[in-house]
């Protein structure tokens, strides 16, 4: 049951992400198509490309952040709000999808190739309910908690893979894949607020100036201003009066790199 100390939202029913990914890791038939480590992709000119997440700046940095010998499991969420009947009672089906980064992306992307895996249904709040970013977040944090013990200094977790070899291996929450209005929520923003820069509400869309959100620097400022109950620079900012969920998540960053 996701509930807080005012609302319930509802049943949850999920599975066990760390049964999810290693299912991923250890799948036979993408075995030719699994990367485990960061992979250098220069053109002719020997400038660097970026074609997947095994290619991008931030797992290269992520990966000097580990011990030496560890093994990368990016995680990517996917979660999308989707009507099941329409004027006939408003039903709603809120899914949450999961694969891993190492996973190549063009195989990820095939209808055919079951490289996503449901792992819950999200409590859809009642029509004109006011809690609802509290049930998306509640819910994620309940799924995704075992990834908020993760000891990046430790040892990590022994999974097989589907090369046949064990490898020492460290899940971080990497990507978030949805719509505007789910990376809204992820980003814990109000309705109408940018969640990738500092726009204010109303300004014009095209290229922009303005600071991008950062994880790491807006995490101690909303802490600080949350703690002081500080809350008309809360709403100033456009965010919401409370903790975001993806703040406990090692080496994660709730902006950009995640509303990816």
């Amino acid at each position: 049951m996701i509930e807080d100390d005012l609302h319930i939202f509802g049943k949850l029913y999920y599975w066990d992400i760390f049964k999810c990914i290693p299912f991923l890791l250890a799948h036979l038939p993408d075995q030719a198509h699994l990367e485990f480590q960061p992979v250098p992709l220069p053109d002719s000119e020997v400038h660097q490309i970026y074609s997947g997440i095994n290619t991008g700046d931030g797992l290269w940095d992520t990966q000097d952040q580990l011990p030496t010998g560890a093994t990368i499991v990016p995680v990517i969420c996917a979660s999308n709000k989707t009507p099941l009947t329409n004027l006939s009672g408003d039903k709603h089906a809120w899914l949450q999808n999961l694969t891993i980064g190492n996973i190549r992306k063009d195989i990820r992307g095939t209808p055919t190739k079951p490289a996503w895996i449901l792992v819950c249904l999200i409590p859809c709040p009642l029509k004109g309910a006011k809690n609802i970013d509290q049930a998306w977040h509640s819910t994620v944090g309940t799924v995704l908690s075992q990834l908020t013990y993760l000891d990046i200094t430790g040892p990590g977790l022994k999974w097989d893979c589907a090369d046949g070899f064990q490898r020492q291996c460290y899940p971080l929450l990497a990507a978030w894949v949805g719509d505007c209005p789910e990376h809204v929520m992820v980003a814990h923003v109000s309705s109408g607020s940018c969640p990738m820069c500092e726009i204010p509400n109303g300004g014009l869309m095209g290229h922009s100036t303005f600071r991008p959100l950062d994880n790491s620097r807006d995490q101690h400022i909303h802490s600080e201003l949350l703690e002081d109950n500080t809350l008309d620079a809360l709403h100033t900012l456009g965010v919401h009066p409370i903790r975001n969920q993806f703040w406990q998540y090692p080496l994660c960053n709730v902006c950009p790199p995640l509303a990816a």
